[in-house]
């Protein structure tokens, strides 16, 4: 039987040069799809209920708190205009007893920010 048109009649070399060329397209396509599948799960803000892990700062002043959340560490940093329903001091209570926290936050940069706070 003879080669079909187009087909090529014996196995594919890898010097070939078309062989090549689909290789690479291949491998461009797999990346590019893995990239995007990765960047568009990458969550920037949310809420998170969890149990306070440490407090970060003075006795009066908190620079960051780190919650343990679905089996995560998450660190966040408050800010100055949080709404939040206590004085930041009191998460060490919070880790003290092991009461959960309920945090709203976003990502800027590389930055988890605690925009509110309440008892959770």
């Amino acid at each position: 039987m003879g080669a079909t048109r187009g087909v090529p009649s014996g196995p594919l070399s890898t010097e070939d040069p078309g062989y090549v060329a689909n290789t690479l397209w291949s491998w461009t396509v797999v990346v590019v799809a893995l990239t995007l599948s990765l960047t568009s799960c990458t969550q920037t803000s949310g809420t998170a209920r969890g149990v306070v892990a440490s407090v970060d700062g003075t006795i009066d002043e908190v620079t960051s708190f780190v919650l343990l959340a679905d089996g995560s560490e998450l660190e966040f940093t408050p800010v100055p205009d949080g709404e939040y329903d206590f004085p930041l001091s009191h998460l060490r209570e919070h880790q003290r007893t092991g009461e959960p926290v309920l945090v709203g936050w976003e990502i800027v940069g590389s930055v988890r920010y605690a925009l509110t706070l309440a008892d959770g």
